[in-house]
């Protein structure tokens, strides 16, 4: 059954480089609809800055910047992330990217990895953040104004990691995020038998898909779905009344990207996503399925999304509920810290 079972996402890197612009388009994306907006840098500010921005200006809409795991500091994402998390009072996540480039590495000191270690790095990456996130104990915090303490230092811990490449020990310099471990969304490349894996403690909670067309990333998201949360992306130009998407594809000239692409009409677009809807169900696992728009035009693409393809969907009842946290969207269990677990 697949009532109720679809999340979607609005890309907005096409917002330019002021931010009060990706805050307005994360309102109207938030009032139409849409599950969550994702950033990535774009101009001048990067993407945990756009999306901190436009947290305060929205209420219900999720947040999920897109970062680099590779050549990024973990102990410093992990603090931006999680503050994120706090300012946005649980609507954050990570979209996880590996840019294994030259420019990027040599800018830390460091060469491009083989392809064979980037999952492994990735998975070093993950358990970072995910046990700086649980450092502090929920209610570290005790504010104990007669005997001057501002935190129990026995509910710290020291995260104590050591990758290939690096080496934490924490604990992390910001409180628990309100969603304990935020949603992580990661490529399916990256998860393998000795490398990143699909699970709660350790692993990403999201596998990232890419297809060459629509019908293989439908049949990767049937299988991929059996073992928990999908999601996938798309490259969207929808028609309009004055000019088809295909027209508006040719007319840009862009490179095309490692998407799937779609063009066509509102209803078309409708019609695949029930697909992806009925392709994902699992009536044994309450676990929820993303779709991860990037307009052609954000300008153009947006508001044919939220004019009539938000609409129908709605009244095809595909739409998930929007949950008070992103975890809560996607389904996932409540993250329990583990030290806590284990004490």
């Amino acid at each position: 059954m697949s009532d109720r079972s679809l999340l979607l996402a609005l890309n907005l890197d096409g917002a330019g480089n002021d931010p009060n612009d990706s805050a307005n388009y994360a309102q109207e994306a938030e009032h139409a609809g849409f599950h969550a907006v994702s950033f990535s840098a774009d101009g001048l500010l990067d993407a945990v800055q756009r999306a901190s921005f436009s947290a305060p200006k929205t209420q219900r809409i999720a947040l999920i910047p897109v970062i680099d795991a590779l050549f990024t500091e973990p102990f410093h994402t992990a603090t931006q992330l999680a503050s994120l998390d706090i300012i946005s009072r649980g609507r954050a996540g990570w979209i996880l990217e590996t840019q294994n480039d030259s420019v990027r590495a040599q800018a830390v000191g460091r060469e491009p990895l083989p392809v064979h270690e980037l999952s492994t790095e990735a998975a070093d990456v993950i358990t970072t953040h995910r046990r700086l996130w649980d450092s502090w104990e929920e209610n570290a915090v005790i504010r104990d104004v007669s005997s001057g303490r501002y935190l129990d230092a026995n509910k710290l811990h020291y995260a104590d990691v050591q990758g290939k490449s690096f080496s934490v020990k924490g604990p992390a310099i910001t409180p628990r995020p309100p969603q304990g471990q935020l949603p992580i969304i990661a490529p399916a490349p990256l998860f393998t038998d000795e490398g990143l894996q699909h699970c709660r403690l350790n692993g990403a909670d999201v596998v990232k898909l890419n297809g060459a067309n629509l019908d293989e990333l439908l049949a990767q998201a049937q299988i991929a779905s059996r073992k928990g949360a999908v999601a996938i992306d798309l490259d969207v130009y929808l028609d309009t009344a004055t000019e088809t998407g295909a027209r508006r594809l040719a007319a840009q000239g862009v490179q095309a990207t490692e998407r799937a692409e779609f063009t066509g009409t509102p209803k078309q677009l409708t019609d695949f996503l029930t697909r992806f809807a009925e392709a994902t169900a699992n009536p044994g696992d309450q676990r929820r399925h993303l779709v991860h728009l990037f307009p052609g035009d954000l300008r153009v693409d947006s508001q044919v999304l939220i004019e009539e393809v938000l609409p129908e969907l709605k009244h095809s009842n595909l739409l998930a509920p929007v949950g008070n946290t992103l975890r809560e969207s996607f389904g996932l269990p409540v993250a329990k810290n583990r030290f806590q677990e284990a004490s």
